[in-house]
Formats: structure tokens, sequence, C-alpha cells
């Protein structure tokens, strides 16, 4: 397996909505560094910015993609009963912003990890078309539609691998992973509001289902300050991604 590692830094973008903008302002101070990543896989919005790397994107053209979106623009399309919001003001974004349109025309070498629903299994994407394998990757169950590629149907990676280190693991001499759901406190007061008992619970089960993957990694980045923010808080994304800038995971570099 050793012997696969020709890459000298991967780095695994984790999931985790709005909380995204972390990987912005960690991936900025990382190649300000000099830690550049030859390599990089994501899982749902660690999906869209492990691609967007990859592309060639600047930190800033990110930024611009994503700085005109709020919440109401998933809200403003007629509800269906199999979700409960529609997933096309992230299609438009990809069809407006990529560069190009598969695996194959990345600079950099992308996997992209996705939950097949008939199968019940992690599926990852690296090669074929891309737009599709990273909305699938972002199609969080019951909240958006899954996607159907080649017949099946796919849900978001974070059901399976919410920090993909394992995908790159055996091809990187060093991985990264960027984990945007770090301890959850233990000292919250109850709040008996369907968003506090959701943004709850997911926080409690991406940190559980990311634990093997964390340890895999070289380094794990991530910041407690994240844990005050839910993964709709898209008001909050300067303050994400100033404290991903800032972040104190990066000071043992």
């Amino acid at each position: 397996m050793i012997g696969k590692r020709k890459h000298q830094l991967g780095i695994a973008f984790g999931g985790g909505g709005a909380k995204g903008y972390y990987h912005l302002g960690v991936l900025k101070r990382l190649l300000e560094m000099g830690h550049v990543p030859e390599m990089v896989s994501g899982t749902s919005v660690g999906a869209i910015l492990a691609v967007y790397y990859a592309q060639g994107f600047t930190i800033e053209e990110m930024q611009k993609a994503f700085d005109h979106l709020t919440l109401k623009d998933f809200l403003s399309h007629r509800l269906s009963r199999e979700y409960l919001i529609d997933s096309q003001p992230l299609r438009k974004i990809f069809e407006e912003t990529f560069k190009v349109h598969t695996f194959e025309e990345l600079q950099v070498p992308a996997k992209i990890v996705t939950t097949c629903l008939e199968t019940a299994k992690e599926v990852v994407f690296e090669s074929g078309p891309l737009a599709k394998a990273v909305l699938a990757s972002c199609s969080i169950p019951v909240l958006f539609p899954p996607v159907e590629i080649n017949g099946k149907h796919y849900v978001d990676g974070g059901v399976v691998r919410n920090v993909p280190v394992s995908p790159i693991r055996d091809y990187c001499k060093r991985v990264y992973a960027i984990n945007l759901f770090p301890v959850p406190s233990t000292d919250l007061t109850y709040n008996k509001s369907i968003r506090y008992i959701a943004d709850r619970s997911i926080s409690m089960m991406f940190h559980a289902g990311a634990t093997a993957d964390l340890q895999m990694a070289d380094l794990v980045i991530e910041d407690k300050e994240m844990t005050r923010y839910n993964a709709y808080d898209l008001k909050y994304k300067k303050k994400m991604f100033d404290i991903g800038y800032n972040t104190t995971a990066l000071r043992s570099l």
C-alpha cells in the first residue's frame, strides 16, 4: 500500500453545510503557508470545496460562487413528497461556475464520497461526470432529493463517511483532515425547537461517524469555536471563514 503514496499531501474536506466557510479559511491559510494539496477528497460541502480546488479555482473565486446564495433560495421552490428542499440552486451554481465537466479534466485528482440508497454502501466517484457526483454528495436525505446516476440513487456521503480520509490515505504521504464537527459541547441548555434538536443530533452523529477516519489522518484541523454554528448559518459565513483562517490547529505546522 505504501508504494501507492505518490502524492506529498492530500486533504480530506468534511461535510457540514454552511460550516464549509471554515474550509475556505483553512485552505487559504494552508496555501499561504506553502501546504499545497496534490490530491483531495470531500463529502457534502467538502465535496464542493474539493472539486473547486481541483479545478484550479482561487479562494476568492470560490467565495464569489457562493456569496450570493441564501437559505431562501432553497425554500423558493415547490416542495415534493420525496424531499423538503429543492437542490436546483446548487445545481445551477455548478452549471454556471464549473470550468470542466468530468473528473478526468481536473488539475488535481479528487475523490467524492456519496451513499447509494439501493446498496446502503459508500460509493466514491473519481471518474466520469463531475456535477452530478458532487450534487449527490451534497444531497442530505429527506431535505434534498436523491440524485440518480446510472440507475442508482445517491445521497449525502456523510451518511457513511463525513470526513473522507480513507479514500486518499493510501495515495498520499501526508493527509490533513478538516473536520467541521469537533467534539460537541456537553453543557448546552436543552431547547425544544426542531432546529436545535436536529442540529444537536447531526453534530453528534457526524462527530461519532468521523472518528475512524480522523485517526488515520496525520493532522486533524478543527476548532471548538465551530460548535457555536450550525449547518444553516449562512449569515455567519464571514465569521466562520475567519475562524478557519486563524484556527489554532495550524500552529503546529
